[in-house]
């Protein structure tokens, strides 16, 4: 306890979300974890800020400082839980502990090494996201890491579930705690001991180590079942987190991660940190934060026009639950409105995402470690877009150009100032682009829409000089550079490309109806059209026209394009986009949902690289993760 008869794990709360809310107070944060500094909360708390700040900064000097700090509190966490070796164990075997505080301690000390262990990888991870070499035997090592970690979430959360479920109103069957708690009725002392024979699943683990035994029903006083509550938040946290990432993974991925020891089920993820959300310490609002980047996020099944999407409605009132009920730490914050934007944009109401997102890249000062102001501006560029307000989206764009991905922003600024006509601007915005590809060509350099860009170089300056060209009314001018076309309307080019990449990146299902509209007007061919855009156009017109609902069934339209390119080997990332719609409309239908299946294997085979892969990788795992669920009815 501090001072002030604050509990530390408190402290540790207050310190590191004062560090997340405004980067400017790791001075204080650290004041405030200094008042003790060998409690195991607070130490816990300091290797979190160090965690933080080698994200935020990643120096080489200060990854190896982190690290050092890491690997102290791991071996303090790991002495702390040996208790005395292998007398100390027999001793816990035959409860010989001296009283129940020494439960609550032990279960501190695993939660803690198993976070320290988790900052350890986290770490690593920096380290070759920089550049670092790490060398594949420190990559081994890590993943051996994670492995463990895996395993300690386990073992505590079962055994923690075990005196939770005793303390508490929960069902011997329940695997999950319920939230509020309810707490049983007093029992004899001769009730059966606290330590129950669930194990939460067959294949969890159980450790002689990680009882529960001390604690008895009779002698549970009122702050010791909020010590079970703060715990059982806690483990639940890293628990629920590797349930729901390990679920996410390609199916292609699960046999690999199987054969490493980890299994994941998103629904146990789910509930475990529904529940940990609610809780006292530090690991609460981090719950909140994993689970608003799931639902308006990480969520395959509901960010894009998918099966799964048109199945559940559910996905969008949980993402309202959480933008309307944050943790105090995210209240008035950049955060908060960002999810709030991302949240309204899910619903279809993109008048109201935009605000949103307008509050949240207005703050005065950009007060989090991952730039959520610098986010909000990179949405506000495509939802300004999506309205068809290119001047708006073109200036978001350029703004957020300035302090994060150049290359990506100047290039779509580009784009959106030729959609509006604006050649000047845009002209600017393109040599932007080239002078940021010239002084960076390093792979390091290099981002997801990179390839992309360098494709439509050549002929998004063509469309700019033909736009300039006819709009200046110089004939002579006007018979010069248009190599793109005849008669190409170079603003309509640069239409085509901004809804290219924002079908990529969004779906079209939440767009409004006019901006459908424009998509199929600017769709349609003309005589001077070549075939540059020529697949661009009819996936986009067939994927428009399904939303508006003018055709029940577009799989005919959707096996031409196939066809087509695979007879003049198109093989680019439209084709496997317009594989992924086919295989998603054959599985709409009853009739061809065994075909549907069959063409999922179809996606298995394509494993090159394409433009926007990471989009496609997205849809792929959702439609995947679909067919075997259908497989399994």
């Amino acid at each position: 306890m501090s001072s002030d008869n604050e509990p530390t794990w408190r402290i540790c709360r207050k310190a590191v979300w004062m560090l997340i809310q405004n980067v400017n107070n790791l001075a204080d944060a650290e004041a405030l974890l200094n008042r003790q500094e060998n409690d195991l909360h607070i130490a816990s708390g300091k290797c979190f800020i160090l965690l933080l700040t080698a994200i935020q900064r990643p120096e080489k000097s200060r990854l190896e400082s982190a690290q050092a700090e890491f690997k102290r509190f791991e071996a303090r966490c790991g002495a702390m839980l040996d208790g005395g070796g292998w007398l100390g164990m027999v001793r816990r075997k035959l409860q010989f502990s001296s009283g129940a505080a020494a439960g609550v301690d032990h279960y501190d000390g695993q939660i803690a090494l198993a976070d320290v262990t988790l900052c350890i990888v986290g770490l690593m991870v920096v380290k070759v996201m920089n550049g670092y070499n790490v060398g594949h035997i420190a990559i081994a090592k890590t993943v051996y890491s994670l492995r463990r970690v895996w395993k300690m979430y386990q073992q505590c959360y079962a055994s923690v579930l075990d005196v939770y479920r005793a303390v508490y109103d929960l069902d011997p069957d329940e695997n999950a705690p319920r939230w509020p708690p309810v707490l049983k009725r007093r029992q004899s002392s001769s009730a059966a001991s606290l330590a129950s024979t669930s194990n939460v699943g067959s294949r969890m683990y159980r450790s002689a180590t990680t009882s529960f035994e001390t604690f008895r029903q009779d002698s549970v006083s009122n702050e010791m079942s909020k010590d079970v509550i703060r715990l059982m938040t806690a483990v639940s946290v890293g628990y629920g987190a590797f349930n729901l990432i390990l679920s996410l993974v390609s199916p292609m991925m699960i046999p690999l991660i199987g054969m490493l020891g980890f299994r994941g089920n998103r629904r146990t993820g789910l509930d475990a940190l529904m529940f940990a959300k609610n809780g006292p310490d530090v690991h609460a609002p981090l719950a909140w934060l994993i689970l608003s980047w799931y639902h308006m996020m990480g969520n395959t099944d509901f960010l894009f026009d998918g099966p799964h999407s048109r199945e559940n409605e559910t996905y969008v009132k949980e993402s309202e639950q959480l933008v309307c009920n944050p943790p105090e730490e995210f209240r008035n914050s950049t955060s908060l409105q960002y999810f709030i934007g991302r949240s309204f944009y899910l619903k279809g109401d993109l008048e109201q995402s935009i605000r949103a997102y307008e509050i949240g890249s207005t703050v005065l000062v950009d007060n989090s470690f991952v730039s959520m102001k610098t986010m909000c501006l990179h949405e506000l560029g495509f939802m300004y877009a999506i309205k068809l307000d290119w001047i708006a989206a073109y200036k978001k764009f350029a703004s957020v150009a300035e302090v994060w991905m150049k290359q990506y922003h100047y290039f779509m600024a580009t784009v959106c100032a030729g959609a509006a006509g604006d050649t000047t601007t845009a002209e600017l915005m393109r040599r932007r682009t080239d002078e940021v590809v010239s002084g960076c060509r390093s792979d390091a350099c290099r981002g997801t829409m990179n390839s992309f860009m360098e494709s439509k170089e050549t002929k998004v300056a063509e469309a700019l000089r033909w736009t300039a060209a006819a709009s200046s009314e110089d004939d002579a001018d006007s018979k010069h550079g248009h190599v793109l076309c005849n008669h190409c309307d170079g603003q309509r080019y640069c239409r085509l490309i901004a809804y290219e990449v924002l079908y990529v990146k969004y779906g079209v299902a939440k767009w409004p109806e006019d901006a459908l509209h424009a998509v199929l007007s600017d769709c349609q061919e003309a005589e001077d059209d070549d075939n540059t855009m020529l697949y661009t156009k009819q996936l986009l017109t067939v994927v428009c026209q399904r939303v508006l609902g003018f055709v029940d069934d577009y799989r005919q339209s959707l096996i031409d394009i196939v066809e087509n390119m695979d007879r003049n080997q198109r093989r680019d990332h439209l084709y496997v986009y317009g594989v992924y719609e086919l295989t998603a409309e054959q599985i709409r239908h009853n009739e061809t949902i065994e075909e549907g299946k069959r063409t999922v294997q179809k996606l298995k085979d394509i494993k090159r690289s394409y433009h926007f892969q990471h989009f496609y990788e997205m849809r792929c795992v959702s439609l995947q993760a679909y067919v075997q669920k259908l497989n399994v009815r």
